[in-house]
């Protein structure tokens, strides 16, 4: 028996347009209940809002500002929490360098797809090894041609 495509993330439905996500799987962060809040990595998906109607699970409406989990390979039930976790603990660290470097008027890292300057927005790679920070971060548009 078939298993799924190595980019569809088993029978996860986007909670924003509903169909079976391919590709990137993106993970609201901010979004908790008894379930995760998915979204597929399509623009208008990232920026929608998604409401407790259309959710019953939610406390509050998901809105695009929330912190987000992108994700480019199957993550199993039990592995969740600590991927949530990690990307948690990446995020304080990639806000901190960032807040360091402008208080200290030192330079932007550099997306490392095009090497344009970073500015928030953008992705923050947690499985990325190398030169910290420069190394680790994507910015938005890079990020979609980068691993799809």
């Amino acid at each position: 028996m078939a298993g799924p495509h190595p980019h569809e993330h088993s029978e996860v439905e986007c909670d924003s347009c509903c169909a079976t996500l391919e590709g990137a799987r993106v993970i609201c962060l901010d979004c908790h209940g008894n379930e995760t809040l998915d979204l597929c990595s399509e623009p208008e998906c990232l920026n929608s809002v998604v409401t407790p109607k259309r959710l019953p699970d939610l406390e509050a409406p998901h809105t695009p500002n929330h912190d987000m989990l992108k994700v480019h390979r199957i993550l199993f039930g039990r592995d969740t929490a600590r991927t949530e976790q990690n990307a948690k603990d990446a995020l304080v660290a990639a806000r901190k360098t960032i807040s360091d470097l402008k208080a200290e008027k030192r330079p932007m890292p550099a997306c490392i797809c095009c090497r344009n300057v970073v500015a928030l927005p953008c992705w923050y790679c947690v499985d990325c090894t190398g030169e910290f920070p420069r190394s680790l971060f994507k910015i938005s548009p890079c990020s979609s041609e980068f691993f799809l």
